[in-house]
């Protein structure tokens, strides 16, 4: 069920809005920002007091959009959108969802609303973490994609970033990740700003290392989690229902 967490709202510079629901499962979330800095705004999500995704920047949030829709109609010079997908997630013991918008400059206007309580999704629970470390280990990694925090373009960014985990390693420059982002991505905003580094076949732990010279210095990691046993009963409960 798609369901509206907040519309219209402003944010005031430096400010943080929250938003929250109550359901039984969470699968997806949009958030639409208008205003000329959106890109500045940070995102949090919690279920319950589990972090989900870590004040992810808004601009990392909408580049990684880009790989699983073409998200180009909704990006203009004042206003800008992201659409993650968390997988699905159980609420138990009475757990709430909870998004957390914090906006850099003023936000004229915030609308926050999810996909919640598809019983038959079955997917994974994912979590978003954005890093700024220069070297980090990421546990149960699916996918990592980068860029650079002022907005440069990182298509001409030839440092490595050392890749390891145990299907293998590489050292691939940034200057191919930002080829592979442009021929994976369904849309062309970020074509030149973004990277595509890693997308693992299983969740596994990942490590990465590049210099501090590089023009790229944030990565973020799409993480698998684990299931406690009452969420997967739950799960069964509402499907089979």
């Amino acid at each position: 069920m798609l369901v509206t967490l907040g519309v219209n709202t402003n944010i005031a510079a430096n400010a943080t809005a929250t938003f929250q629901y109550s359901p039984t499962s969470f699968q997806k979330l949009f958030v639409r920002l208008e205003d000329a800095d959106w890109e500045q705004a940070k995102v949090t999500v919690q279920v319950g007091s589990t972090t989900i995704c870590n004040g992810a920047s808004a601009i990392g949030l909408s580049y990684y959009t880009g790989l699983q829709c073409n998200s180009t109609s909704d990006i203009t010079s004042t206003a800008g959108g992201i659409g993650i997908d968390f997988g699905s997630h159980q609420l138990v013991d009475n757990a709430n969802l909870t998004v957390q918008v914090q906006a850099g400059s003023e936000l004229t206007a915030v609308d926050v609303s999810a996909l919640v309580d598809n019983h038959f999704a079955g997917s994974v629970p994912v979590k978003y973490t954005e890093y700024s470390d220069n070297t980090f280990s990421s546990d149960n990694n699916l996918m990592a994609v980068c860029w650079d925090s002022a907005g440069a373009e990182i298509e001409e960014d030839a440092y490595n970033c050392e890749i390891r985990n145990k299907l293998g390693s590489s050292a691939p420059s940034f200057i191919s990740s930002s080829s592979w982002y442009q021929y994976a991505s369904y849309s062309r905003f970020g074509d030149r700003n973004a990277g595509l580094l890693n997308k693992n076949e299983v969740p596994c732990t990942t490590t990465y290392n590049y210099s501090s010279s590089a023009v790229t210095d944030r990565i973020m990691t799409i993480e698998a989690m684990p299931s406690s046993q009452k969420q997967i009963r739950q799960a069964k409960v509402e499907a089979n229902v």
